[in-house]
């Protein structure tokens, strides 16, 4: 799809825009949202050069190929969330260490017991 030069100078300048505003506001090496990663698959088949993109964006050619592979693969990358703590002990009824640790994993859920 090829679109005109003046789409192309709108398309590259609110790229740019989108980009400086998320480097004003974020920490350096931090991730790229994935509505920024969408806005530069649009730029590049949009017509845009995978350079100029790139470079726009400060995204390395291999990060760019990697998140290329995993949108054909239909991988969506795994949300960051903070632990949730289940349960807690207050205070150990015995003040001797443990003496083994048992670990188990079923339905989605970890278990941890502790033998005294």
């Amino acid at each position: 799809m090829q679109i005109s030069s003046e789409t192309k100078s709108d398309l590259q300048q609110s790229l740019q825009a989108e980009f400086d505003t998320f480097r004003a506001q974020s920490l350096p090496r931090a991730r790229i949202p994935e509505h920024l990663r969408q806005s530069i698959f649009s730029a590049i088949s949009a017509g845009l050069k995978p350079s100029l993109v790139r470079r726009i964006s400060g995204v390395g050619h291999s990060q760019l190929v990697s998140w290329q592979r995993c949108a054909k693969s239909k991988l969506t990358p795994v949300p960051v969330t903070k632990p949730r703590i289940l349960n807690v002990i207050s205070e150990v009824a015995s003040q001797q260490m443990p003496s083994g640790l048992r670990v188990t994993y079923e339905a989605g859920r970890l278990q941890l017991e502790l033998s005294f």
